[in-house]
């Protein structure tokens, strides 16, 4: 297992920065997506499930006390978000086609579990522009729990198709030597 650094630290801030400008661009804006997860998936691509956890960790704590105290109730999202990512990075999963299923199967695990939390917390009514969605198929008839999560799911799969490819994209930007300097051969 490789120590962590301060290079690895310091790229760890940054994702947590990462992920809340993109939380307060989504609020701000109202977005039915989230982006503040950027930072925490790109943490566990490169150092790992726990390196993942942590920034997803972090960013739930920090965005709660400043932007979006409902961010709070969303850390165990955050953390399962991280290491999911981490393992399945790690088990090659996120290679050619078989991408996609990962990252159907990463939103899956956030979204079951971000449903619960909205419509059992927060009866399906959050800081999240998503909730307007939920709100006209709530008033449409459609029981809680299932407004909820089909809102989530599609949400989600959006949100992490944005989040994933901003991922890749960096990835692919970043200079080799800094990338040697984080990688963890976990």
């Amino acid at each position: 297992m490789k120590k962590l650094t301060t290079n690895m630290l310091v790229f760890m801030a940054m994702a947590v920065g990462l992920n809340f400008v993109g939380c307060f661009v989504a609020l701000v804006l109202k977005l039915p997506v989230y982006l503040d997860s950027m930072g925490t998936l790109l943490s566990a691509v490169l150092m790992g499930p726990a390196a993942g956890a942590a920034v997803g960790g972090l960013t739930a704590l920090i965005n709660g006390a400043t932007i979006d105290p409902v961010s709070l109730y969303f850390l165990p999202v955050q953390v399962v978000a991280g290491v999911s990512t981490g393992l399945l990075f790690k088990s090659g999963r996120f290679e050619g086609l078989k991408s996609v299923l990962a990252i159907v199967l990463v939103t899956l695990f956030v979204s079951v579990m971000s449903s619960v939390i909205v419509a059992f917390v927060f009866n399906g009514v959050t800081s999240s522009g998503s909730s307007l969605i939920v709100a006209v198929l709530k008033n449409s008839g459609i029981n809680i729990v299932a407004s909820v999560f089909s809102t989530q799911i599609i949400t989600d799969l959006l949100d992490k198709a944005i989040c994933f490819s901003v991922v890749f994209g960096i990835i692919k930007v970043m200079p080799v030597p800094l990338k040697n300097k984080l990688v963890k051969h976990y």
